[in-house]
């Protein structure tokens, strides 16, 4: 269908060169003027003889007729070489159009190249340089480097970035992205290079490193501009970091094995508990492998019952009688036997399977409670991660669990820590008052660790407070420890908050807490954790159960 179209095409254009052909137009004037003149000539001469006989008149005549010839060649030329200008003008025209538009078009191309090199090298949130930027100038820079040369990769993310996406929404995060990467960039001069890997991951190369013992203090210096609060919809978020460090070439000849060990590091500086930065080391490897087999291994180890509850007692102090329990998880692997919950529970706040933990916890200890609940005052205490609590379908979940698993929330105390609230303390007095209108008490654990605990005390809707064993290990009268420990019982109490203390080993820190009304405590002075039918046992002699 469309080649008749291209056949006429070519005809126009091989017309159109014709025209445009300066010796084509030449002839072809010349050819029709011969033609007229050639035909004037004969044909006026021969009409002169026959109408005029008469000589004079003849010669008149001829006179008249060459006149005529003259003026009207004259017109016809006139007609011809203004037509041909014409033509001049408007192909003129019309280059001149063609020139314009081309013009503009190898501007365009120029742009959209533009465009093209930042969408392939640049971030387009924060306008950094993206990986394939950074791998391609680390790649250069090995290529041509110097004898000793050193490169410094330090792959960092955001703590808890997770949560403040949740919380806030998406946009906000990417408003947080972008005043990081500002505030970060803004000090970082070249050849050094701060990039965005994707998220909330970033990688800044140090190259050209003389020394290496003013390595790592530069990099903290490049931290504290940007380790801070920063107020997101008109509340303050403290913003911490974990960061992994590989060194050229000491841990690596390539930027892909660079960049490998930097983020094996970055994982083991979120392991440690964050807001660090640690240097990779062999041993990384073997570390992360372990993570990887242990994190394949509780994927089933739910459904292979392999958790177990154990139940340490909290004992009230002015009557000495075991009041609740605190329900404390326990992993006993077929073959590594048991796994401490320091080594799971954060991997599996990584990796999404806490949510699937919490609501076991929840079904065992509701199942467990009916053997020796019978005790109307008697409460079981359930610990609550950070992660759960932040989780915007975690009362929604709750709720289901409840009716699935036939829980009675007014037997069952949550406790929350302290780092758990503080990253979002609207949303949390938000969270906590809906578990209240369930039912549930809320105690506030190792209470005392963190920053912010008398500042947040008044706004959060508690009932009690947990304090962390830190401050109980080795207390003596009229120490530091004892006045701050002391302050924290009375305001508690102002404020008509319970008092538990925890991690208490002698008879000498229960005589103290007891002496400056503690009402509650525990800790192996007491009793250790135990399994459900040793506790059941253990009610049964200190006669908290009905028998």
């Amino acid at each position: 269908m469309k080649q008749p179209q291209k056949q006429s095409n070519r005809h126009v254009l091989s017309a159109l060169e014709k025209h445009l052909n300066p010796t084509y137009a030449a002839v072809k004037i010349i050819i029709i003027y011969l033609i007229m003149g050639f035909s004037w000539i004969l044909l006026s001469d021969w009409v002169i003889d026959i109408l005029f006989v008469d000589p004079q008149i003849n010669q008149l005549a001829e006179t008249v007729k060459g006149i005529f010839y003259v003026a009207f060649t004259a017109i016809i030329f006139y007609y011809i070489i203004h037509r041909q200008m014409d033509m001049y003008v408007l192909t003129i025209d019309d280059l001149k159009k063609a020139y314009v538009e081309l013009d503009e078009g190898h501007k365009k191309s120029l742009q959209l190249e533009d465009r093209l090199y930042d969408l392939a090298y640049y971030d387009p949130l924060t306008g950094l340089p993206n990986r394939i930027m950074l791998e391609q100038t680390i790649n250069r820079y090995i290529a041509e480097k110097k004898e000793n040369a050193i490169i410094g990769i330090v792959y960092f993310d955001i703590d808890e970035f997770r949560n403040i996406n949740e919380v806030k929404g998406h946009s906000v995060g990417d408003e947080l992205i972008k005043s990081i990467a500002h505030d970060l960039s803004s000090h970082i001069e070249k050849p050094n290079m701060l990039a965005r890997m994707s998220g909330d991951e970033f990688v800044l190369a140090i190259f050209d490193i003389v020394q290496l013992e003013s390595f790592l203090p530069s990099v903290d210096q490049y931290f504290k501009y940007i380790r801070k609060s920063y107020v997101l919809q008109q509340d303050d978020f403290f913003i911490t970091y974990s960061g992994g460090v590989a060194l050229y070439p000491d841990h690596g000849s390539d930027y892909v094995t660079l960049m490998r060990h930097a983020d094996a590091a970055m994982s083991i500086a979120k392991s440690k508990g964050k807001d660090q930065i640690v240097i990779f080391d062999d041993e990384m490897v073997t570390v992360i492998k372990q993570q990887t087999e242990l994190l394949n291994q509780l994927r089933q180890a739910i459904q292979n019952n392999e958790f177990q509850l154990y139940y340490q007692p909290i004992i009230e102090l002015e009557s000495g009688k075991t009041i609740a329990t605190e329900a404390l998880i326990r992993w006993v692997h077929p073959t590594k036997g048991f796994i401490p919950p320091l080594e799971f529970i954060s991997l599996s706040e990584k990796n999404g399977f806490i949510k699937d933990i919490t609501e076991w916890v929840f079904k065992e200890a509701a199942d467990n409670f009916n053997e020796w609940g019978k005790k109307r005052n008697f409460k079981i205490s359930i610990n609550l991660s950070a992660s759960m609590l932040m989780n915007d379908k975690f009362i929604g979940n709750l709720i289901r669990w409840i009716d699935d698993h036939h829980i009675d929330c007014k037997k069952f105390n949550i406790e929350i820590t302290e780092t758990a609230i503080i990253g979002d303390i609207q949303k949390s007095v938000h969270v906590l008052n809906a578990l209240r209108r369930l039912g549930f008490t809320i105690a506030l654990d190792d209470f005392g660790t963190g920053y912010s605990s008398l500042t947040y005390l008044q706004r959060l809707p508690i009932d009690t407070i947990k304090i962390d064993r830190s401050f109980i290990s080795n207390i003596k009268e009229d120490t530091e420890e004892f006045f701050v420990l002391k302050y924290m019982i009375d305001l508690a109490h102002h404020l008509k908050l319970n008092v538990v203390a925890e991690g208490i080993e002698t008879k000498e820190q229960a005589d103290m807490v007891k002496k400056y009304n503690v009402d509650y405590a525990q800790g192996y002075y007491f009793c250790k954790p135990m399994p459900q039918t040793r506790v059941i046992e253990y009610l049964k002699v200190t006669q908290n159960l009905e028998n």
